[in-house]
């Protein structure tokens, strides 16, 4: 496989912040958290400077609501967690990512609607808890409805060296012309950005009957 193909899971499963964003710079996202609930196929992501000018392989992603318990339970199973168990309250989303070899990405919500801090990463296959990855990220979910009726999406803006902001639909497919009003919105909030890098195929997803 070449590399290009899996960099945009690589960079997700791995992210990291290079600032302090965990509230997100302030920014107040429209957000439902019933909205976000349920699967998305990511079709385009805004790169940020040092992302490559290759093809964007993307998939399917599942985003769940889970218990402040279970996840508290998780990181302290973790072999290099440094958290404070307490700290770990308020809405927990889990995104599970379909592909050939998934993982899901536990985060909790800080500092205002939407935000998020990532706290937790472990390969969906991988049965020793000990190996998971705490985070410290932080990343923002918007919910966005075009005027020209194309929507929902649902934008997870991030503050990584590598990606802006992934933009998620409920099926597959989408045009720069469709993107033209999200693009806008982020050049606002963050200043100027590169144009959207659109899928142009998804990953073969890992077959399993959870």
């Amino acid at each position: 496989m070449a590399p290009y193909i899996t960099l945009l899971l690589l960079t997700l499963s791995t992210i990291e912040a290079h600032t302090n964003n965990s509230s997100c710079n302030g920014f107040e996202a429209n957000f439902d958290m019933k909205s976000v609930i349920g699967p998305w196929y990511v079709v385009a992501i805004l790169p940020e400077k040092l992302y490559p000018d290759k093809p964007v392989t993307c998939y399917r992603v599942e985003f769940s609501e889970t218990d402040e318990a279970g996840l508290r339970w998780l990181v302290n199973k973790t072999l290099d967690h440094h958290q404070n168990l307490t700290d770990i309250k308020g809405t927990i989303i889990r995104q599970r990512y379909h592909a050939e070899h998934p993982f899901d990405v536990w985060s909790k919500s800080v500092g205002g609607a939407g935000c998020f801090q990532q706290v937790l990463s472990l390969d969906a296959d991988n049965s020793d808890i000990t190996k998971a990855l705490t985070q410290e990220a932080a990343m923002q979910l918007h919910i966005l409805e075009p005027e020209d009726g194309t929507g929902p999406y649902l934008v997870q803006m991030l503050w990584g060296r590598m990606i802006s902001a992934v933009i998620y639909r409920k099926h597959k497919g989408t045009t720069q012309d469709q993107l033209r009003s999200i693009f806008e919105l982020m050049s606002k909030l963050r200043g100027p950005q590169r144009l959207p890098m659109i899928c142009e195929k998804y990953q073969k997803e890992f077959l399993n009957f959870d």
